[in-house]
């Protein structure tokens, strides 16, 4: 496991190459979301950084509050995008939430109450809110190939976005004391979570479940054979991973990796972009043997199976697929197939992120974000959005019409 030392040294590395040029702030989209404080932005936080490591350096220790800025951050990775040094500020935030989730080098825990919930609940039920059997309840009556060695694997993900909406309105009224107590109760008991079961958005639960059969029926008309695990099917440990929880993201992973070796599957198809980076690319790092080919769904689909419409839409696309190293782009070339697609002004690789990642810790930042990338969405004059991500669709549908892409390609399939 990586010690403060290697952490340290990481950080450093991370952050050596920076001149406070200040580029990456005008593309951050956490900066004037917060109306412009310093540390809420990519130079901010790499700032933090570069003080939290003179601190360390000078007294062993560092007495500064870290965690504001380095959880705020969305990971989007639209910094090192416009950065002439290609210091990546999501980055040196993954560092800093892993500092802070040691508690080795900081005077005080800054441990976010709502994050070590989460950890705690998705160690104890394989979910971060303990609803993962309602998480199986989109495939009831559906027909799976159980002797097939290719899984379909949600991850959750589509199913959480009912109870995270409801749940986050929830806590932001009772205010961050309350919310912060109640997160600490439950995560000292994790039996709480159960309750969660009770506040869901059944509007949206209604929707995510027919994008889930719209994705389940792509699949099928492809003849693609694929087993689901339904209710036994765990959470990927997304926000394990994210929150900076290294040592807990390892134990909890490798109880999924152990799953999956015992269903005897070879191919894992995921549905969303979070647990596409995750599975492709974190899980084979931490995870010795972990040797799965593991496909993004629409790489399973034939393109001549769809006709083109003169529908008219504007795609958002999601930041893990278009601001990352390996750049997924099979979601505009298939949607470009069927659909005529318009782009906002900021997209490709400047695309901007819904702010979604933020909806858990920093919700009011999170809608502020949300709001300002619709604007850029709506203003394309298109009166459909189209996006393939669970989070930025419950993100934005709040201001208006979004879809995701299952359903467009569902309604322009010649098999229907």
């Amino acid at each position: 496991m990586i010690e403060q030392e290697d952490l340290l040294a990481e950080l450093r590395e991370r952050v050596g190459g920076c001149v406070n040029c200040g580029f990456c702030e005008s593309v951050c989209p956490t900066l004037p979301a917060s109306d412009f404080r310093p540390i809420i932005g990519a130079r901010g936080r790499v700032d933090v950084a570069k003080y939290l490591l003179e601190q360390v350096d000078q007294q062993g220790m560092s007495d500064i509050g870290i965690s504001e800025a380095f959880y705020s951050c969305l990971d989007c990775y639209a910094c090192v995008q416009v950065c002439p040094a290609g210091v990546n500020a999501g980055k040196v935030s993954e560092i800093g939430r892993r500092i802070v989730a040691s508690k080795g080098t900081t005077a005080s825990n800054q441990e976010r109450p709502v994050a070590r919930m989460i950890v705690e609940a998705t160690k104890k039920f394989g979910n971060p809110l303990g609803v993962r059997r309602q998480c199986a309840s989109w495939a009831e009556g559906l027909r799976f190939d159980e002797d097939s060695d290719t899984l379909l694997y949600t991850g959750n993900m589509y199913q959480l976005m009912a109870y995270n909406v409801s749940l986050t309105h929830l806590m932001s009224s009772l205010g961050e004391r309350t919310s912060n107590f109640i997160a600490k109760l439950a995560s000292n008991h994790t039996s709480i979570m159960h309750m969660t079961r009770f506040f869901v958005d059944k509007q949206l639960e209604n929707q995510m479940s027919t994008y889930l059969r719209s994705i389940y029926t792509l699949l099928k008309s492809n003849d693609v054979q694929f087993n689901y695990l339904r209710e036994n099917e765990p959470y990927p440990g997304t926000l394990i991973y994210d929150f900076g929880y290294l040592a807990d993201f390892v134990e909890y992973g490798t109880r999924v990796v152990d799953l999956f070796k015992e269903t005897g599957i070879k191919k894992i198809i995921v549905i969303d972009p979070h647990t596409y980076d995750l599975l492709k690319n974190k899980y084979p790092k931490y995870f010795h043997g972990f040797d799965f080919e593991v496909a993004y769904y629409l790489d399973c689909l034939k393109e001549e199976q769809f006709e083109l419409m003169e529908d008219e839409v504007t795609l958002h696309e999601p930041c893990y697929f278009a601001l990352r190293e390996d750049t997924y782009g099979e979601l505009s070339r298939l949607l470009e197939k069927v659909v005529r697609v318009e782009y906002p002004a900021r997209s490709g690789k400047r695309a901007m992120c819904c702010g979604g990642p933020d909806e858990a810790l920093f919700g009011d930042l999170s809608q502020r974000i949300s709001e300002h990338r619709f604007s850029q969405l709506e203003a394309t004059g298109r009166k459909r959005i189209i996006t393939a991500c669970p989070i930025c669709y419950a993100n934005l549908s709040r201001y208006g019409r979004v879809e995701d892409i299952s359903g467009v390609l569902a309604s322009h399939s010649k098999k229907q």
